[in-house]
């Protein structure tokens, strides 16, 4: 199981921080991500089609929370198109989430 750095790189969104090398699924972060009882919100899809750095930077206000959104998602590019309905973690909770790592 994952072990976090002492050190953080570049910043506290920066997903390297949380995985082990590249696999993502061998992270504490994306098991607390998946946790069903976490309070989500619906985003529907209307104007950033295919866009996931747009959605990222509308919903939480910065793109280097895209990584969030992609893996919150669950989609490949094709799948964030006008009309799909997203549940997205809320800033507070997610930088909660990330600060307790």
């Amino acid at each position: 199981m994952y072990r976090k750095n002492k050190t953080i790189i570049e910043n506290k969104e920066d997903l390297g921080n949380y995985i082990e090398g590249y696999d993502v699924y061998n992270s504490l972060l994306l098991l607390k991500l998946s946790d069903a009882s976490l309070k989500k919100e619906a985003y529907q899809i209307t104007t950033y089609e295919y866009r996931p750095d747009l959605i990222a930077k509308d919903y939480y206000n910065s793109e280097t929370y895209l990584v969030y959104v992609l893996l919150q998602g669950g989609k490949s590019i094709e799948g964030y198109k006008k009309g799909t309905v997203l549940r997205l973690i809320p800033k507070d909770i997610l930088d909660s989430i990330i600060s307790s790592i």
